[in-house]
């Protein structure tokens, strides 16, 4: 006998609950709701930008829908004071270049609740042709609560990945300088490079600022280099003897005068990161610093950050766990990641989300049943790069994190098995400031124990399945 129904509605339920899409228990959840009625949306510019507002709104207060302002400071102030007559409460706008800092930071401090738009994302909407109809698509979108924010730090996490990007910044400009030194030194004969690995070591520089000073003789330029330096004597006199020219020792002193004024640029702002690092609210004592571990003292490299206090100390006692127990991670790696992220983890839901934030998880695309492509997205973060950087070292070590990597790479390629142990790693760091609970380190030979028994237990379901009996060969 056919079931009957009261209504089509009831029908429909029962059709939806019987294909298991999903719980149903209105069918009005399936229309758009208004999520933001005091919202409105804004189109930036180098020149101007385009305010849109809603048009009940608009009507009730008697104004413009669409409002043009230039982009210069009091014009950003008038914006934000018609934001506030209009009794806005949330905006949303495209990360347009450089041009949304400004106004984001003077919505914000006025309470007004920014949603920062991927332009990526947002331009994938179509029948948009000129500025007025986008900030219009842009606050009808967000009215309806169409549209995710980008992640945005606190100002003090602001400020410090201010100084880390500006940091790298002066490296990597140094490093163009240190190029050319090399390169003029090599236009005069001067071989230094194959018997010093690091011409701006302490033995370099000695020998740099010798010839600077008039110095040409081989054998006295020698005893200004370290006694450690593997070459023979013999060697050394035979690197240094150059053929001098005015030109390129008039570029030597011009490069290493750059050289230098980018280290002094670099103390600086080592000085700005350790003073703003004082300023952070502590989770532990003042005194109290990082708990011994197994793990060989940092050896400071030359790029690594020069404070007078310890930089894991100092972390230490900010975020309340010590992350130096994670394999691979030092305090300047660490620095680095908090300063793009930052130490509030409630921000990200779980541990998942904050590996796909960081780009870690596949982007899987799914037709017809079958996975075409599950590539990892493209994304450009100074966190993801120092996971990334980690992992050579890991993949060397004698840790469960380094044993995965080499279970892996045979099988996936090198390229897929960072990205999975990367993954893993931010994971880890993640249930670390989360929980404050510290990585507590197994072991490579743990790891194989652990898999050999995870392949013994599949190898036991498999023979089930196929009526068969394993037998444990004796020795």
């Amino acid at each position: 006998m056919k079931k009957t129904f009261e209504n089509k509605r009831q029908e429909v339920e029962y059709l939806l609950n019987k294909q298991k899409i999903r719980s149903v228990t209105d069918l009005d959840s399936y229309k758009l709701d208004i999520c933001h009625p005091d919202s409105a949306g804004i189109d930036l510019g180098s020149k101007e930008i385009y305010v849109a507002i809603p048009p009940t709104r608009a009507a009730e207060l008697d104004v413009d829908i669409v409002h043009k302002f230039a982009t210069h400071t009091q014009d950003l102030l008038a914006c934000r004071d018609l934001l506030t007559y209009s009794g806005i409460n949330t905006v949303s706008m495209e990360s347009t270049s450089v041009y949304w800092v400004t106004l984001f930071d003077i919505l914000t401090e006025s309470g007004i609740e920014v949603c920062l738009v991927n332009p990526k994302k947002f331009r994938m909407v179509p029948g948009r042709k000129t500025d007025v109809l986008d900030c219009q698509w842009l606050q009808i979108l967000h009215t309806y609560g169409l549209l995710r924010g980008s992640f945005h730090p606190d100002n003090q996490i602001k400020q410090l990945r201010t100084y880390m990007r500006h940091r790298d910044k002066l490296i990597c400009e140094q490093g163009r300088f240190v190029q050319r030194m090399q390169k003029a030194m090599i236009q005069m004969n001067l071989l230094l490079h194959n018997v010093i690995d690091d011409i701006t070591g302490v033995s370099g520089i000695r020998i740099i600022e010798s010839i600077l000073k008039g110095e040409r003789d081989p054998e006295k330029l020698v005893k200004l280099c370290d006694g450690r330096i593997k070459a023979t004597d013999q060697q050394l006199i035979n690197s240094l003897q150059g053929y001098y020219k005015e030109d390129q020792l008039f570029l030597l002193q011009q490069n290493y005068d750059s050289y230098c004024f980018f280290s002094k640029q670099i103390e600086k702002t080592d000085k700005e990161i350790e003073a703003l690092l004082k300023t952070f609210s502590l989770k532990r004592a003042s005194k109290d610093k990082k708990p011994e571990n197994h793990k060989p003292k940092n050896i400071r490299s030359k790029n690594s950050l020069k404070t007078k206090d310890n930089i894991e100390d100092m972390l230490f006692r900010i975020l309340g766990t010590d992350l130096t127990s994670l394999p691979g991670f030092r305090g300047q790696a660490i620095l680095q990641v908090i300063s793009e992220v930052g130490y509030d983890m409630s921000k990200f839901p779980n541990a998942s989300h904050f590996a796909s934030y960081l780009g870690f998880v596949p982007h899987n695309k799914i037709t017809g049943g079958q996975i075409i492509n599950s590539k990892t997205d493209r994304i450009k973060s100074s966190a993801a790069q120092t996971f990334r950087k980690v992992i050579p070292a890991i993949s060397r070590s004698n840790t469960a994190l380094g044993g995965f990597y080499r279970r892996l790479a045979p099988r996936i390629g090198k390229g897929q098995a960072i990205v999975a142990c990367c993954r893993k790693l931010s994971m880890m760091f993640y249930n670390a400031l989360k929980f404050g609970i510290e990585y507590v380190e197994h072991g490579n030979e743990k790891y194989i124990e652990q898999q050999k028994k995870y392949k013994a237990k599949a190898l036991m379901k498999l023979a089930k399945e196929l009526n068969m009996e394993i037998v444990e060969k004796l020795a």
